[in-house]
């Protein structure tokens, strides 16, 4: 009965099922318009993570701003007036890009042991490097030896320096945010209503219509900010950095990525196909049909708004790979089938390729599949993302491959016309043949030691979960968080948050602070006094642990 379907619809129509296929095409190209990258931090948790519901219920609380990080490396030293001035101007540039809410440098450092005043007008009228009064070489050497400063503010060999530029909150991106969490929350504890769906499913489109510009926006920052930090380029040595500038590098490679692998497999593909037909024909078929199914999967995920993370940007050239050996497979049996029965017609030539292939096919897509279908188990967003698309992309290729060739073949190719050429006598195949037949033993040994040594290396598998890995050495992300880590403190900052019971137990002291503590705590202000006696000390515990530790290099 499929067959007869099969028969009527893809082999005796297929005109009119080319011209189907060819609307559907359209389609695709118009919602391809909508495909869209991510490389934002939501991209990487499942909706509805404890640990990002957390942080954003802590920077909500405390508030908290993007920022860049500009490691700056003067030619002379930070006590030369020609250092400060630079500094100076390039703080100034930086602070009047309408972005940028407030810029932090060596220069804003207050120093208190580089004057001989008071400690109370010190404190009151502190004076930093800018100052031309100062005692550059006292107030550099109080930077650099300050246990607060040093592997932060200046590197331990005095030569770099960190600049921080704050960023002003987008206020709007926020409540976004917010309005989000409350209809997803909503969603899991309650379920929405039919309405509140529909609301849902509008506000998803105008926030990712938001974000995208907010991306946009971020990327003309991340321009602006270095067109200015070239022109200084000259008399420092910067380097960039920040998550804001990751994201938009990260956005660049996945654009770069898409277009090189998409070409170099692209390319593969025709040297491959033209290897194995030798015929412009054989070349183009199989490869409208790759290139079909890939088009088709760019617009369905533009239709549904899945956007493509760094994890998943290579399913393209994937795609094309897998796409590429269904249709040889289908193109090489029909060839067979003219060659081994010529008096069999090209209509049913069609049919029994696509018969025979069938089944081997969908077992190999299937369980190619299975393969894919297991990264959904994952607790990371952007690899069961990749594991959905892969098995939607699949599928719309077994689809396409099965309708539109067998189409392509009824209409173009000639009925008598044989274009493959006989194995029987191949050099490669015979070698191999032989190999195998002659040393069975020592092919089954090597195999066993193989696998054994596999055992063993698996077992020595390490994950690697430093960022700064991800990237060659040669792009700026590598440079700039390198260059953070080796000398200012690190790119991977880690945020204790310490939370005190609402009622605490009274402690015995006898010391001369006790009547102190116990004011505070009868006073009906008491929740204004966190910095009492016992929370202190609590806090000096954790601090002088995690000082222990060797995995913090200063805490």
């Amino acid at each position: 009965m499929w067959t007869k379907i099969y028969k009527n619809i893809v082999i005796d129509f297929s005109k009119v099922t080319l011209l189907l296929i060819s609307f559907v095409l359209l389609f695709s190209f118009y919602h391809s318009k909508n495909f869209n990258l991510d490389a934002s931090s939501d991209a990487l948790l499942l909706e509805g993570d404890e640990d990002l519901k957390y942080l954003r219920e802590i920077n909500d609380r405390y508030g908290s701003k993007d920022f860049l990080v500009l490691t700056y490396s003067p030619v002379s030293s930070f006590t030369e007036k020609e250092t400060i001035l630079n500094l100076q101007l390039l703080k100034s540039k930086i602070e009047k890009l309408t972005w940028v809410d407030s810029v932090i440098t060596i220069i804003d450092v207050p120093l208190l042991k580089s004057t001989d005043e008071g400690l109370m007008d010190r404190l009151k009228n502190y004076k930093t490097l800018a100052y031309p009064e100062i005692d550059r070489e006292r107030g550099f050497e109080e930077i650099l030896n300050s246990p607060i400063y040093k592997d932060y503010v200046i590197s331990k060999d005095g030569k770099t320096s960190g600049i921080v530029v704050y960023l002003k909150k987008d206020q709007r991106l926020a409540e976004y945010i917010k309005i989000k969490d409350k209809f997803y929350n909503q969603l899991i504890s309650q379920g929405l209503t039919k309405d509140e769906k529909n609301n849902y499913k509008n506000f998803l489109k105008e926030y990712e219509d938001y974000k995208n510009l907010y991306n946009l926006r971020n990327h003309q920052n991340i321009t602006e900010i270095r067109d200015v930090i070239k022109k200084y380029g000259e008399s420092a040595k910067i380097h960039l950095g920040g998550i804001p500038m990751i994201a938009d590098d990260m956005m660049s490679f996945i654009k770069s990525d898409i277009i090189v692998f998409g070409i170099g497999v692209f390319v593969f593909i025709v040297l491959t196909l033209w290897l194995i037909f030798r015929d412009i024909k054989w070349v183009l078929m199989p490869l409208l049909g790759c290139s079909t199914s890939v088009i088709i999967m760019i617009g369905l995920l533009g239709l549904i708004g899945w956007k493509v993370t760094v994890i998943s940007s290579n399913f393209i050239a994937l795609m094309l790979i897998l796409n590429m050996a269904m249709n040889i497979h289908v193109t090489v049996r029909f060839l067979q089938l003219k060659k081994e029965f010529p008096q069999l017609s090209k209509e049913n030539a069609v049919l029994e390729a696509s018969k025979k292939m069938m089944l081997p096919i969908l077992y190999t897509v299937l369980t190619t599949i299975c393969a894919f279908l297991s990264l959904v188990f994952s607790g990371i967003k952007p690899i069961i993302d990749f594991g959905w698309m892969m098995t939607l992309g699949l599928t719309v290729s077994l689809i396409v491959t099965f309708i539109l060739l067998p189409t392509l073949l009824n209409i173009f190719a000639a009925e008598n016309e044989i274009k493959i050429k006989s194995t029987e006598k191949s050099f490669v195949t015979s070698i191999l043949a032989s190999i195998a037949k002659n040393n069975t033993k020592l092919i089954l040994t090597i195999t066993i030691f193989i696998i054994l040594a596999s055992i063993i290396g698996i077992s020595k598998l390490q994950v690697e979960n430093s960022f700064i890995k991800y990237f060659d050495k040669k792009t700026e992300i590598y440079k700039g968080m390198k260059k953070i880590d080796e000398q200012l403190g690190g790119t991977t900052p880690l945020n204790i948050i310490l939370k005190f019971p609402t009622k605490s137990k009274k402690i015995e002291n006898d010391d001369e602070f006790s009547e102190w503590d116990e004011d505070i705590e009868n006073n009906e202000e008491k929740s204004k006094y966190w910095f009492t006696r016992d929370k202190m000390d609590k806090i000096l515990k954790v601090h002088d642990y995690l000082d222990s530790l060797p995995e913090f290099e200063k805490f």
